[in-house]
């Protein structure tokens, strides 16, 4: 008889931490996207990796209807390594015609005193950015692979 009540206490309990509002952004309507950190550049196997990396975190950020600017939440990406699929391997043919790119690192959220608000793990291989062969100019959805993984654990954060 004794146990009963404590199953129910469970139960809300659990069911309460469910029910809990959203996480490190959800009440943020804009985010600052600052440079991309790269800790060991003898990891990162093309110059323009961090370019590509942050326009990737700032295009996520419009797609999950931020708005990108200045702002006290400030979001950067930590690239860890970056290495591309060989151009020779694309031009005897086993690449897919677009780049295809291993990306490791974590995205970083900050307040405005600099506390860490989210630190996310985050590796993907496939298409980092956009580019003219990928026949897809639309801003509807993300339009590369980082983008898309970027936007999801955004909208996680929200």
């Amino acid at each position: 008889m004794k146990i009963f009540p404590v199953l129910i206490l469970v139960a809300s309990a659990s069911t309460a931490a469910y029910a809990s509002p959203g996480g490190v952004l959800e009440k943020v309507k804009k985010i600052q996207v600052d440079q991309t950190v790269v800790e060991q550049p003898d990891k990162v196997d093309n110059n323009m990796a961090a370019n590509l990396i942050r326009f990737d975190l700032r295009a996520a950020v419009k797609d999950a209807h931020l708005d990108e600017g200045d702002s006290p939440i400030k979001a950067h990406f930590v690239l860890e390594e970056f290495s591309s699929e060989s151009r020779a391997r694309r031009l005897i043919g086993l690449g897919t015609g677009r780049s295809i790119c291993t990306v490791d690192g974590r995205l970083v959220i900050d307040d405005e005193n600099g506390k860490e608000l989210a630190n996310v793990k985050i590796h993907v291989r496939g298409s980092v950015a956009f580019s003219p062969g990928d026949g897809n100019d639309s801003r509807s959805k993300p339009i590369s692979d980082f983008e898309q993984r970027l936007h999801d654990e955004i909208e996680k954060l929200k």
